[in-house]
């Protein structure tokens, strides 16, 4: 095993000199930015929510490894993406938090495929699906799927195999392929829909390809008079061929550890869902909209609204307040709840939903 490489979620004693260089400047600003409720927030433009997150560090940000990664992630920020997919994109999902940004796509090879190391594995289903899921420092890469995995009899992260781009690589029964990309911190990748013997030699054709960058995440909406202190704590945008395309932003209304998982106060976003879904037909501002109320005692519920200004017309707005979340409480009733709704704006350029992608 590599002198350097460890068990994902483990951080071994290191001395100062020995852990990845750490921004120390935002450590005095710690605090909660916050957003009041009179300004427009816009989820497009990357809004860093917590000063001491920050993106990987790297010295080649098309073709580099990163020399360091931080604790945490920017939500607001996309930091990865794919140059090699096994075929056409029918699919995809990407999710950002603060320990973790992660990509799903799935789609449908070639019929040409040309297999670079012989003849092209077949197709299980004729459908293929590609997950990476990208940790931040000493976060658990494997924390969403460790149970399955587990429940399978499969060790974590297995034995170690060939390097990847120089770093080391451990593939495990599953043929899940872990990468510690920078010291103390890991990728997961599987693949899935293809012959069981070309599934690692394609998850490393995946690691091989994916490039480090810093931009806004593209969601294509904005929203305005969000509740006092909300601060984003998680996004998430998926595209479909011939399905429903949502875009979503997770926020919070108060300062959590994290654990590991974000559990939003409110949920905001855009569909491409039927807004008939809801069980209560109303009005807001002279709009079509649906309420699905969970308690009268609080705006506890899914509400939406179309008619989306814009030029998209079949874009819905969303909104989501969990149960005794602080949501149901900074959003008062029913009525507010509406009109928060009813604010979600598309962002310029973004009108329409064939183009909401991040790959």
């Amino acid at each position: 095993m590599a002198s350097d490489a460890h068990e994902p979620g483990k951080l071994p004693p290191a001395s100062a000199a020995e852990m990845p260089p750490v921004d120390r400047r935002g450590t005095s600003r710690r605090a909660l930015i916050l957003v009041t409720v009179t300004t427009l927030v816009a989820v497009v433009a990357g809004l860093t929510v917590w000063a001491t997150r920050r993106a990987p560090q790297t010295d080649d940000v098309s073709h580099g490894l990163p020399t360091s990664v931080p604790f945490r992630f920017d939500p607001g920020q996309q930091l990865i993406h794919l140059t090699f997919l096994p075929g056409t994109v029918r699919w995809a999902r990407y999710e950002t938090e603060p320990g973790m940004q992660s990509i799903m796509v799935s789609g449908q090879p070639p019929s040409d495929w040309n297999w670079q190391s012989g003849d092209p594995p077949k197709p299980v289903d004729r459908s293929w699906r590609v997950e990476v899921r990208m940790a931040a420092q000493d976060v658990d890469a494997h924390r969403w799927d460790r149970e399955y995995d587990e429940e399978a009899g499969w060790t974590l992260p297995g034995d170690e195999i060939a390097p990847v781009r120089g770093r080391p690589a451990f593939t495990n029964e599953g043929q899940v392929l872990s990468w510690e990309y920078v010291r103390y911190s890991w990728i997961r990748i599987t693949v899935h829909g293809v012959d069981r013997s070309a599934e690692l030699a394609l998850a490393r054709q995946v690691a091989e390809g994916i490039r480090w960058e810093t931009r806004p995440l593209a969601l294509p909406f904005e929203t305005a008079g969000l509740p006092e202190g909300a601060v984003l704590g998680s996004a998430v945008l998926e595209w479909s061929e011939d399905g429903p395309v949502r875009s979503s932003a997770g926020y919070l209304l108060e300062q959590k550890d994290y654990g590991g998982f974000i559990d939003p106060d409110f949920t905001v976003g855009l569909t491409t869902e039927s807004l008939d879904s809801g069980t209560e037909a109303v009005t807001v501002s002279g709009r079509a909209a649906t309420a699905d109320v969970f308690s009268r005692k609080s705006s506890a519920g899914t509400y939406r609204v179309g008619q989306l200004p814009g030029g998209c017309a079949q874009c819905v707005a969303e909104l989501d307040i969990p149960k005794r979340s602080a949501g149901a409480t900074a959003v008062r009733d029913k009525k507010a709840a509406l009109l928060l709704a009813a604010s979600i704006r598309l962002v310029e350029g973004h009108e329409d939903p064939a183009k909401w992608r991040t790959w």
